[in-house]
């Protein structure tokens, strides 16, 4: 099995770049707090795309990979869809994205424990932290779903900025818990 996952798990480094970018995006949302609602919901759109896209190469990527590979599969495509509406359609974006925020984070917090499951079946240390991030981004999406009227601009902005930076980090902790299944492969191997 380890073999097999070496193989997945060597293209760690595409989970790190995405778990960098949403959490130096999140941190550039408070630095730039003026910046309009209409880019925000863009530049979110973008986010969305490239982190869909990064997750659809890893899994495809990861043929013998038997563990988290259909969750990533499945979450890189939803959010390839939902970044190219939010890029494509900026009013609809710049109405709905309390919703689309929403349901983002619960599709990521959901896909984050998952995963973080599959990784704690492998062995991997440190997936306890991973299922953290995922129930605070559950928290914050059901947060948002039950209230997308509450939030004015400033509220999305906030929250946006601490989403992207939950996001970053259990992306991040991710990369991390399968660079050490790579660097456990490669042990294996010698």
């Amino acid at each position: 099995m380890i073999e097999h996952s070496k193989q997945a798990v060597r293209r760690w480094w595409l989970l790190l770049i995405v778990g960098i970018a949403l959490f130096v995006v999140g941190i550039l949302v408070f630095v730039y707090p003026a910046k309009s609602y209409l880019d925000l919901s863009v530049l979110f759109g973008w986010l969305i795309l490239f982190s869909g896209v990064m997750e659809v190469v890893l899994s495809a990527s990861s043929r013998h990979f038997v563990t988290g590979r259909g969750w990533m599969l499945a979450g890189g495509i939803i959010e390839i869809v939902l970044g190219a509406i939010l890029i494509f359609n900026v009013a609809l974006s710049a109405v709905t994205l309390p919703i689309f925020l929403g349901f983002w984070l619960l599709m990521r917090g959901f896909s984050t424990i998952g995963l973080a499951s599959d990784m704690h079946l492998l062995g991997i240390r440190g997936s306890g932290w991973t299922v953290l991030t995922g129930v605070l981004l559950l928290i914050c999406a059901l947060w948002m779903l039950f209230q997308p009227l509450v939030f004015g601009t400033t509220a999305v902005v906030v929250w946006v900025g601490l989403s992207l930076l939950f996001a970053g980090i259990s992306t991040l902790s991710l990369s991390l818990q399968l660079r050490s299944a790579h660097r456990l492969a490669e042990v294996h191997k010698r």
